[in-house]
């Protein structure tokens, strides 16, 4: 999942361009309307469907809005300028726009659409970025205004254009002019909105409007209140407001209204507190030090009451995010100006350093605070105040921090005597780590931290960037803390020089096995870095880590090996994606020096990878070694066989990484291993380690008991199995007991293994001089059996690669008995049926379906069909095509299918009898409808079969056109309603147009003169339904054609019948009457077939029902066939399905239309209107019969209950046809 989600960020950077481009095109059609008589004209109103593809795109950059930045202008300047000339000329048309989008149609006025697209630009790049581009002309403020509150009186704003407006406002209050000489004189300029009439006393018009605005979504719970407290915080720092005394008033309102919430409580109140809080936290930010001590006090009062109080409303506010940040935010600027000499009265809460105090104290607390949001912020405020402190005061910080780092904290045996005591972090509070470690961060990225206690805040950071814990569920909670380490790192490397970098004491915290390699600082934290940047599993961490080695090797040149070539490789896009970052970043970085290769190694074997609780990742891991070791020899061998024989007791994922790691080695140094065991090495301890044997960590045991995750076990030891198998002719030359024969006399003989009771009695017949190898041969064999049981959890590569393994070790004999054992398996029925294991074991045939192929490659041409090799795969088919039957459990038909073509020269040789028998398994897999769990899965079936069709004739060289019963069904499943289905069948359809096509066919010239344009058509189009629509003229396919476009015109997805019904419509009103009237005798016939509840009797009726809908029936006359069809579907009024005899009724009241048929299609009806079960169908056909041939009494009957005697009379009268109830 991880790995998709760093592809799609890969995607975004490939397809930015394109993106943009299509932007800037967008745009100015979306905002003005092209006449060419004259210049564009401003749209007065846009589609919201529009809207919504422009905010798709913008949105698409949230992940990386720097790729708008060059472009950024260009976008946001043409919605301004657009925003601005609708203001100042069609301000009144708004209203207008307003009543008019209330309406069905999709549309809204354009502020509105501009203002959701530039609020779309302030979420993706940020508010201060897009107000740089807002116009500042002093000229617009007024008529702003203006149109703010006459739109909003009547009620007429989203929150969208109230947060953008409002934004703007703030934006334009920074005029440097004083706002009395922009007010317009002559007009009525109170407030809109009500406001305290002693805060705006005096106030010019402008300033009273703007601070009524202000104050009133100051306290909104929707987006406005950010905006408006920018625009109140803006207006009392104005020089002119302040000689005012608009500040003074504004506070004494907030701190009143703060007295007021205490007293109200309640959750109605919360909004308001949030509002007024963030208003005196943005005062206090902007003013300087004199300015806030006259209510400096006072607010620091109010929090301290909110964090002491056991009230109500304080347990209650302060149980918000938001409300415990606001605080933060407060008593970071009062401790700055507390810092600053803020001149304060004396006061119950003691001097400044009581103050400072209480406030630090608070900050650390808030360190371990369960929101993300309040963690940030505590750290940012402790490391602003550090700043500001003497720095006795920072470093005495600096020690309290270090000492909540060290709490729950113990220290454990690293069994060298090289590597002092490591620390034990599994106790260690996540939150607690994350706020302390992002807090020594942004000390150091302020140069806060003092040079001195440098050692101390580097070996924290190291520690910290392997911190990893796991909760109950089995997710990470430390990927925040080694988030915060890499920011750290970056701050370290770009904060201080390398003379001060340069003290640091690294022999004091070294804790890692490779850091013997690591004799400074530099070497040290890239190694740390090149560690977690290719083997941390979160996508943004592993970016994290790059960008702080390109910060430390660019700031401090000479100081890492192969710093340049290490940038280059260990790049901030390779490590994007996990598996790039594994296989292909790590290997590149350990081949520049050993200090990588030793980083690596060692990161092998921690919780990053081989340990790893993920099973991809420790593939990954598997993958990787085998890679370094390949490259490296030895060196990624030593830590495996020291972790495995530790005496630590591992879990079955650990042991699961273990196998894979070793699988990986076996076949590229045979040498080191014997018997499947590790032997000695002039690099390694002389211990031998059983990896397959009875003893070892994990056997065939571990598969059937280990619950869910039997599948781990069954994929380590079948990995095992196949890599080991690889080496067996190596094996054979270095090792003094062969393992594996080397001759037709020393071949193991198979037997039957069973899977229930793998005893090592069975399997392979023994002899005296290879008794131990038979013995290991016979048990790899009882692995694959019991494997087979997990396949419905287990990667089919795994049993598949191990079958071939074991099937090449086997002479003919044995391969010919292994082959009969798992055929007759397949063949034969068994009460314990497990379609999964029966898929399985069809995958092991298939795979080992090649060995018998290139067998049959080496021998003449005269004798393939009378060699081994033939019967060999003989047996493999009748397998296959038993499975095929649809009798059997749809998996197994699908992996049956899946492995059918494989038997290439076999079916060139069978005779045309069994080529016939083949054709009718796939023309019954082609229909294969089978439902399960409520789930159509008979379309995977069908998707199968396309695929097994398609490579028959591409890879067994059949004559496509032999098959045209095969192929008329596969282009009846084109037209299907299932997407998949459709697009693999219009593919195989595209590669064979001779199959059943003339050459002389428009549609074949089409297919073969523009593939291009063909394969570029989409299968839920109305040009496609029209292209195979245009078949019908063909015999063979016109029946397969309806079958499948009545199941897409009648239940298909709303785009899908849509484009089938109007295909359809286009094709009986514009083709011959031959070829349309042809049509109706197939549809006709395919509805008769049928009856009378077959599949196709609904979608039939369905179709039947659309087209006399369509009247398309006018252009030709009505033949025999349609009396002859409404006396069969008299059929279906004893059936008790309501949504057929809707259906019928449509059908009914179409066919009532035409002369030669009213009196049938009423007849029918007058019988459903006698119906004694359904009062559904009595009043679809009284309502159908008015329709026809209005009659009073109808309208009057009670048709909830079957209709008397008398009515029924009466409706004879009335229609002149005699029935009897059904």
């Amino acid at each position: 999942m991880e790995d998709e989600y760093m592809e799609d960020i890969d995607k975004l950077q490939r397809d930015s361009a394109d993106i943009i481009q299509d932007l800037e095109i967008s745009i100015p059609l979306f905002l003005y309307r092209e006449d060419h008589a004259s210049q564009p004209r401003l749209r007065k109103r846009v589609k919201r469907s529009n809207t919504a593809k422009l905010e798709a795109l913008f949105n698409t950059f949230q992940e990386w809005p720097q790729l708008l930045d060059t472009t950024l202008r260009r976008h946001v300047e043409p919605l301004v300028s657009a925003f601005k000339e609708y203001i100042e000329s069609y301000s009144a048309h708004y209203l207008r726009s307003q009543l008019s989008s209330r309406s069905a149609d999709p549309i809204e006025p354009l502020p509105r659409a501009i203002c959701k697209l530039l609020y779309t630009l302030c979420k993706v790049r940020g508010a201060k970025v897009i107000c740089l581009f807002l116009t500042n002309e002093p000229s617009f403020l007024e008529p702003l205004l203006d149109a703010f509150e006459s739109w909003d009186v009547a009620n007429a704003l989203s929150w969208e254009e109230k947060y953008m407006m409002l934004l703007w406002l703030s934006h334009l209050a920074q005029t440097p002019f004083d706002l009395a000489s922009i007010s317009s004189s002559g007009r009525n300029t109170a407030p809109s909105t009500p406001v305290d009439s002693r805060l705006i006393i005096g106030l010019p018009s402008v300033a009273s409007r703007m601070l009524a605005l202000g104050l009133h979504y100051l306290v909104s719970a929707s987006k406005e209140h950010q905006a408006a407290r920018a625009l109140l915080v803006r207006l009392c720092m104005r020089p002119d407001m302040d000689r005012l005394g608009v500040k003074k008033s504004c506070v004494d309102w907030a701190l009143h209204s703060l007295n007021d919430l205490e007293r109200g409580g309640g959750h109605a109140s919360i909004y308001s507190l949030i509002g007024v809080l963030s208003f005196l936290a943005g005062l206090l930010n902007s003013c300087d030090s004199a300015s806030a001590a006259s209510f400096l006090l006072a607010v620091l009062e109010y929090t301290q009451d909110l964090l002491t109080s056991k009230s109500r409303h304080a347990k209650l506010a302060y149980g918000f995010a938001t409300v415990r940040k606001l605080v933060i935010k407060i008593h970071r600027t009062s401790a700055v100006h507390l810092l600053s000499g803020c001149p304060l009265p004396a006061t119950s809460m003691g001097d400044e350093l009581t103050l400072l105090g209480s406030i630090v104290d608070h900050l650390m607390t808030c360190l371990g605070d369960k929101d993300n949001p309040v963690r940030f912020s505590a750290s940012k405020a402790l490391s602003v105040i550090a700043q500001k402190l003497d720095p006795d005061m920072a470093e005495q910080l600096l020690d309290g921090l270090a000492e909540r780092l060290q709490e729950d904290v113990s220290l454990t045996d690293t069994d060298s005597n090289d590597v002092p005591l490591r620390q034990d972090l599994s106790t260690a509070d996540p939150l607690q780590w994350h706020g302390l470690i992002l807090t020594l961060s942004h000390l150091l990225f302020r140069h806060s931290a003092p040079k001195g206690k440098l050692t101390v805040i580097v070996g924290l950071l190291v520690h910290a960037l392997n911190f990893d814990q796991r909760s109950s569920t089995g997710a990470s909670t430390g990927s925040g803390v080694r988030d915060a380490a890499c920011f750290g790192m970056w701050s370290v490397a770009r904060r201080y020089t390398t003379e001060e970098l340069s003290q640091v004491a690294v022999s004091r915290f070294r804790s890692r096995i490779h850091a013997s390699n690591c004799n400074s600082v530099f070497r040290l934290l890239a190694s740390e870095l090149v560690l977690t940047a290719t083997l941390d599993p979160e996508g943004n961490i592993r970016r994290a880590a790059s960008a702080a080695l390109q910060e430390l090797i660019g700031r401090h040149p000479q100081k890492v090996p192969h710093g340049i070539d290490l940038v280059q490789i260990v790049d901030y896009q390779a490590v994007g994606l996990r598996s790039r970052a594994m296989i292909t970043v790590a290997v590149k970085a350990a081949q520049l020096d050993d200090l990588y290769l030793s980083a690596v190694c060692d990161g092998l074997l921690s919780w990053r990878a081989i340990n790893s609780p993920d099973a991809a990742t420790r593939r990954r891991t598997a993958d990787m070694i085998g890679e370094m070791f390949r490259l490296h020899g030895s060196a990624p061998l030593a830590p495996l066989q020291q972790l495995i024989e530790s005496p630590t007791v591992r879990s079955l994922d650990e042991w699961h990484g273990i196998y894979l790691a070793f699988a990986s080695i076996f076949p590229q140094s045979p040498s080191l291993f014997s018997n499947s065991r590790l032997v000695n090495c002039s690099d390694l301890p002389g211990s031998r380690v059983h990896f397959l044997q009875k003893d070892a960590p994990l056997s065939d045991v571990d598969i059937s008991t280990a619950g869910k995750k039997g599948h781990l076990a069954a994929e380590a030891l079948c990995t095992a199995v196949s890599a080991l198998g690889k080496t067996a002719a190596e094996c054979m030359s270095t090792t003094s007991t062969s393992q594996f024969p080397t001759s037709a006399t020393q071949s193991p003989r198979y037997e039957p293994v069973d899977a229930a009771s793998p005893a090592p009695s069975r399997g392979v017949a023994t002899s005296t001089e290879n008794n131990t190898s038979l013995e290991t041969l016979r048990y790899h064999l009882t692995i694959i059996e019991v494997s087979f049981e997990q396949a419905a959890t287990l990667e089919p590569q795994a049993y598949c690669a191990a079958s071939v393994r074991i099937f090449n070790q086997l002479d003919n004999q044995g391969q010919r008995s292994l082959l009969d054992d798992w055929s007759s398996r397949v063949i034969g029925s068994s009460t314990r049926y497990n379609p999964d294991a029966c898929a399985a074991r069809l995958g092991a045939i298939g795979s080992i379906v090649q060995v018998a192929l290139e067998r049959l490659e080496t021998e003449p041409c005269q004798r393939r069909r009378s060699s081994g090799a033939v019967r060999d795969t003989e047996r493999i088919y009748e397998a296959l095509v038993s499975q095929v039957d649809a009798k059997s459990h749809w998996i197994a038909r699908v992996a049956a299918l899946k492995w059918l073509y494989a038997p290439i020269y076999l079916i060139r040789l069978r005779d045309s009898s069994d080529t016939q028998t083949l054709d009718q398994a796939l023309l019954s897999c082609l229909e294969d409808r089978s439902i399960s769990n409520s789930r159509e899965v008979g379309s995977e079936v069908r998707t199968q079969a396309i695929e097994t069709v398609e490579a028959i004739n591409e890879t067994a060289q059949w004559d496509p056109t032999q098959r045209g019963e095969v192929f008329g069904r596969v282009y009846g499943l084109a037209v299907e309603k299932f997407d998949k289905v459709r697009d693999t069948a219009w593919r195989c359809i595209r590669k064979f147009p001779n199959a059943v096509l003339p050459k002389t066919h428009p549609c074949f010239e089409m297919m073969v003169t523009e593939p291009k344009r063909m394969a570029g058509l989409s299968t839920s189009s109305i040009l496609y339904f029209d292209f195979m629509l245009a078949l019908c003229d063909v015999h063979l396919l016109r029946d397969q054609l309806i079958q499948g476009l009545a199941t897409s015109a009648s239940s298909g997805a709303e785009g899908l019948l849509t484009a089938a019904r109007l295909a359809i419509s286009r094709f009986t009103t514009t083709s011959s009457a031959r070829v349309v009237e042809a049509y109706y005798d197939s549809l006709l016939a395919i509805i008769q077939s049928a009856m009378p509840n077959g599949r196709l009797l609904r979608p039939g009726l369905d179709m039947l029902a659309f087209l006399l809908d369509m009247d398309s029936m006018q252009r030709f006359p009505r033949s025999p066939i349609w009396k002859s069809f409404l006396h069969r579907t008299t059929l279906l009024h004893k059936g008790s399905d309501l949504r057929t005899f809707e259906t019928i009724i449509q059908v009914y009241t179409g066919l009532a239309r035409y002369e030669e048929l009213q009196v049938d299609a009423v007849s029918a009806l007058q019988r459903l209107l006698v119906h004694r079960r359904f009062p559904t169908v009595r009043m679809a056909a009284a309502a159908a019969l008015f329709v026809i041939q209005p009659f009073d009494e109808l309208t009057t009957m009670d048709l909830s209950t079957p209709i008397s005697v008398s009515e029924r009379s009466q409706v004879q009268k009335a229609y002149g046809y005699n029935t009897q109830p059904i």
